[in-house]
């Protein structure tokens, strides 16, 4: 395994506090009840069978934001890649992270405790992977940090399995589980779309396809959004 740790200030939340211990005992808790966690396996059977019905072939994968590293071990399980890059701005993912036994008995991965407003992946510029994944992350992000990430993710991945949580949801979650996140910004469907359509297609559900890159595996024009 090859692990990466710059010594310098990571991302933090709208709160202005790091996602540390108490972020993830608040917020996440035991994730049985989030999205891409206690139904990982089925996203990643979705996401497979649809690259296999496309004839995308898989073989490096990025996590940007990969958390408690749920929904990250069912994608390398689905798809076995040859190589994977994971990143998260929380150190307590990063050493969580490294300590897994699927983790530690590969030497497949790259593991970085980075945010993404600084992270650089120079051998990703040269070699994008086919698969990236930002699971309800960029909500944490300042609005002027968003633009230069996305499309540094669409420069570094041909596709991108992505949520994000709107304002909309918000309510839904506040009205229905009495949840709310204020390490995260509020914001609408149409501002998200608005930074997404300059780097990327939506293609599918949680697919996106980048704009910069030429691999073109959903070339439909109708379903390309």
């Amino acid at each position: 395994m090859k692990g990466f740790l710059k010594q310098k200030e990571v991302g933090i939340g709208k709160n202005g506090k790091k996602f540390g211990s108490e972020y993830w005992s608040e917020i996440y808790g035991s994730g049985l009840d989030v999205d891409g966690s206690y139904n990982a396996k089925q996203h990643a059977d979705y996401l497979k069978s649809l690259f296999q019905l496309m004839e995308i072939p898989v073989y490096k994968i990025a996590d940007f934001g990969f958390g408690k590293g749920i929904l990250l071990r069912e994608m390398v399980k689905t798809f076995s890649p040859v190589k994977v890059y994971a990143v998260d701005a929380s150190k307590e993912a990063y050493e969580e992270l490294k300590k897994k036994d699927w983790v530690k008995r590969s030497d497949k991965f790259h593991i970085y405790h980075e945010s993404l407003e600084t992270l650089v992946l120079p051998k990703l510029e040269k070699e994008p992977v086919e698969l990236g994944i930002c699971n309800s992350v960029i909500q944490y992000l300042p609005d002027s940090q968003i633009p230069e990430v996305l499309e540094k993710m669409a420069k570094y991945c041909n596709y991108l399995y992505f949520t994000v949580p709107t304002n909309e949801d918000y309510a839904v979650m506040k009205k229905e589980m009495s949840f709310v996140d204020p390490y995260a910004f509020s914001r609408t469907k149409k501002k998200y779309r608005k930074w997404i359509e300059r780097d990327f297609e939506i293609v599918g559900y949680n697919l996106l396809q980048s704009k910069w890159l030429g691999e073109k595996g959903f070339k439909e024009d109708f379903f390309r959004i």
